[in-house]
């Protein structure tokens, strides 16, 4: 059996760092050892999306002529 602690208006950042896994589809955490959300079966996420940071010397000023 697995422990499960629901757990809402965390940062993504330290829910995922303490244990926590997300469902996109109930929108909340839980910790738990399963792979799948308890409430909808969805498979929960154990890491933020990660976005890439931009590089602000990859573009260019327009410049009027």
């Amino acid at each position: 059996m697995s422990k499960q602690v629901l757990v809402q208006k965390v940062s993504a950042r330290r829910s995922y760092a303490a244990g926590y896994k997300y469902c996109s589809r109930c929108r909340t955490y839980h910790l738990t050892d399963s792979v799948r959300c308890p409430y909808c079966g969805i498979l929960l996420r154990n890491s933020p999306r990660k976005k890439k940071p931009v590089d602000p010397s990859k573009y260019v000023k327009p410049s009027i002529i």
